[in-house]
This record gives structure tokens, sequence and C-alpha cells, in this order.
């Protein structure tokens, strides 16, 4: 490393940060020593990060690559600061995933390739369809291959998927071809074949869950739900259960007496977490297209971990007449844009098929692969698909803020979730599962 060039970045830096610039010096050129530049460069990169001034900060962070333009891992450190390759960055200024897609791009035209390689294309990958590339996403995204993070297959399925690719890729472990035409014609058929979609104003929350879970969270869901007083009809899918379970269940059926609350068990053969897990999360929706036609009612799929502030039949009028309603965080991967925390369909020939197409979507690709968050990959994907088919016919809507919002607002939501606000720790969900437990004796 350039040590001139080296202690003027230091300078810059602690001038820019308002840092003792003698103390800065004498750590920073000691983890530079000890040879640790992987610690080096995230420190750096932190530092240069949390500059307000925007042109400082760029004319830092060149000035930092050339103490040593060679060194992917720089070029990454900085990246992975100042313009984020992944999830939770929401909706944020254009300029951010360009300066990322600036600097990831030095790093592959001037650095001595490196096993780091992989993850460069990767990040590539997503900031281009974030910045509306998907073309170049996907040729990124083929230039991940190898990476050690599964991750990049997400942000390659997105770059297929907004380029209305979807014939079964090769290298992309995320099946598009059940949103080919000809199968989704025969999404469309099963749905014309259905009995008539009659309005009824019932409904029915749909929750799978394995057995720990359903011990974890179930009953405060349930106990919720009753002592709210809501009308819905309740069912939970089980993977897994055992005798505990059952227990619990005969427990809750005593204290929430005649509330229609219903149950289904599936043993799996347990193939280890990477597995397990997505296929836990997506089952319900394998079922919610039959739970629609069995309840003749819309269908509200919900995590375990959710609990209510008002009665979710009441929740959902917020949907309007939309035959889907579900999250939009604008900004996120398609894999988290519609959190499938809480998602609404409607008792409709649009609700029924969109249905339809998540669980031939998620089929599909268990054939293949299981890969997490593939059940919020299938929501977006068939939601956005089914409303190109059918055009006016379908509407969805997303939800306001006051419903599930991205982030931690100043008002309690009217859905809690453990997902997105901690299921353990002091959190409004933990607060107030701790809070319905206490109040049943459980």
């Amino acid at each position: 490393m350039d040590q001139q060039k080296f202690r003027q970045v230091i300078g810059g830096i602690a001038a820019a940060c308002a840092i003792d610039h003698a103390a800065l010096d004498r750590e920073l050129c000691a983890i530079e020593a000890a040879g640790d530049r992987q610690r080096l460069y995230d420190i750096m990169a932190l530092l240069i990060s949390r500059i307000g001034d925007g042109a400082e900060k760029g004319r830092l962070a060149d000035a930092l690559i050339g103490c040593r333009p060679d060194d992917e891992a720089l070029y990454l450190a900085l990246a992975h600061r100042l313009a984020y390759a992944g999830m939770g960055v929401l909706e944020r200024d254009p300029a951010i995933p360009r300066q990322g897609i600036d600097l990831l791009g030095r790093a592959l035209d001037r650095a001595a390739p490196s096993p780091l390689r992989p993850q460069i294309h990767a990040n590539l990958s997503f900031l281009l369809n974030e910045a509306g590339r998907p073309d170049l996403a996907e040729a990124h995204g083929r230039a991940a291959a190898g990476c050690p993070n599964a991750i990049f297959h997400l942000w390659l399925g997105e770059a297929l998927f907004r380029q209305g690719k979807y014939a079964s890729d090769g290298l992309c472990v995320i099946d598009l071809s059940s949103l080919s035409f000809r199968r989704a014609a025969q999404a469309v058929a099963k749905a014309d074949a259905a009995p008539p979609f009659v309005p009824a104003g019932r409904h029915v929350v749909l929750v799978s869950v394995d057995g720990a879970y359903f011990k974890r969270y179930a009953a405060a869901q349930i106990l919720n739900l009753h002592a709210l007083g809501s009308a819905v009809a309740v069912h939970y899918h089980i993977v897994n259960g055992d005798a505990e379970v059952a227990q619990l269940i005969e427990r809750l059926r005593g204290i929430v007496g005649a509330m229609p609350v219903t149950f289904s068990h599936e043993r799996w053969a347990l193939r280890g977490e990477a597995i397990d897990k997505p296929y836990y999360a997506s089952s319900r929706f394998l079922i919610a297209a039959e739970a629609m036609l069995l309840h003749k009612a819309d269908v509200i799929v919900c995590d375990a971990d959710v609990l209510f502030r008002e009665k979710p039949e009441d929740i959902v009028r917020l949907a309007g007449a939309a035959d889907v309603a579900h999250t939009d965080y604008r900004g996120e991967p398609l894999c988290s844009r519609y959190n499938a925390s809480f998602v609404y369909f409607r008792h409709s020939r649009s609700g029924y098929l969109t249905l339809l197409m998540i669980a031939d979507f998620l089929r599909t690709n268990f054939a293949r692969c299981y890969i997490w968050m593939i059940d919020q990959v299938a929501l977006f994907a068939c939601v956005e698909r089914a409303a190109q088919l059918l055009g006016s016919e379908m509407t969805h809507a997303a939800w306001p803020d006051s419903v599930l919002p991205p982030r931690a607002p100043d008002a309690l939501p009217l859905v809690l979730t453990g997902a997105l606000a901690g299921k353990h720790g002091n959190s409004p969900y933990s607060a107030k599962r701790d809070e319905i437990l206490r109040a049943y004796g459980l």
C-alpha cells in the first residue's frame, strides 16, 4: 500500500468525521501493519460512509482506492457501505446503486481477479436490477456462478423475471417455467372450471408451521383472535406435529370453545434446515386454493408469529375491491417486496387463479431446489403474472402503512409481526404476545 497516500486518506477521514487525527492514524496504521487488510478496509469504508458531504465522501473513497487499486476486497468493502446490495434497502436515492455499480465496475476493470470476483458479480446483479437494467443484471448474475453465497440466484431469478424469460434456466435454481403462457393457461382453465365465486363475507386465516413453531407462537395467535371476538375461521397446517402439539390443541379448544379452528397434519422427512424451513413457510400456499373453495371464503395467509390489534376481517376491508392485497416495500428485491406475513386473497376468480399459480410455482421449484424466501418470490411473481394475464379483470393493492409498514412507525400498526419487529426481546409483538398469554394463564 502506498503509505503516503494512505496517511493522507486517514487525515482526510479524521477531518471530515471530526475524529482525533493522531489516535486514528495510530489505530489504522497498527491494523495495516498487522496485515489485517479486511478489518482495515471495513473500518475505513464505514468511516467514509458516515461523512455527510457527498463530494468529500466520493473524493476520499477514490483516494483510498488509489492506495491499493488492485485489491478487489477494498472495492467490495466500500460498495458494501456506500451502496449495500441486499434486502432491507427499500426505496433509496437512485444515485446510490449507480455509485455501487461504478465502484464494482472499476474493480472488474482495475483489480486483480481473486476469489471475491463472483461476489462482485452477485452484488452488481442486485444493483443493476435496482437500477432498472435486468439485462445487465442477468449477465452479472450468470458471472456470479460459484459464489459461496447462493443468494445470487435470487438476483439472477429477478433479472430473468423482469425480462419475461420464463424458460427453465440451466444456471438459476429459481424455475420460472410455471409462468409461461402454456402453463399459466392451464391454471386459468382450472379457475374457469371452479364453482361460481359468490361473495359471502366469510374469511379464513391460513397458517403453516412445523411442530416447534406451533408450540411457540400459535397459542398467542389463536387466543388473540378469540379475545378480539373475530368471526374468521382459522386453519393451521402443521408439519411434523407431536404429542405436545396435540395436547396444546386440546387445551386451546377448551379455552376458545366454538371458535372455528381447524387443523391439518403432514409428515415430512427432515432434510436439514436449509430445505425444511422453506417448505414449512411455503406449505400454506400449497393448500390455499383448496382452502378458498372448501370454506367458500376470502383467504388471509399469514405467519404464525403475527398478532392483530383489530379483527383481521376488519383490517382486510382496507383492501377495498382488490382481488389480492399485500405489502409493497418499494425498492426491495423480488424476494422481499411482497412480504408473506399478511396477504389477502379475495374469493374471486382472480384471487383463486393467483393461489393456483403460486402453488404451481412452488411445486415446480421444489422439484428442483429449496431456497429461503421462495414463498415470497412465488407471491410477487405470481401476483404480477396473474395481473398481466387477466388485465383489467384483476386488481391488486398495497396495504397502507397502518397495516404492515416496512419500518417501525410512530404509531403501532394493525398487524404486529415477529418477522419485522423481533420475536424475542422487547418488541411490540413480544409485548402483545406476553400480555395475551398472561391473560389466559399460559
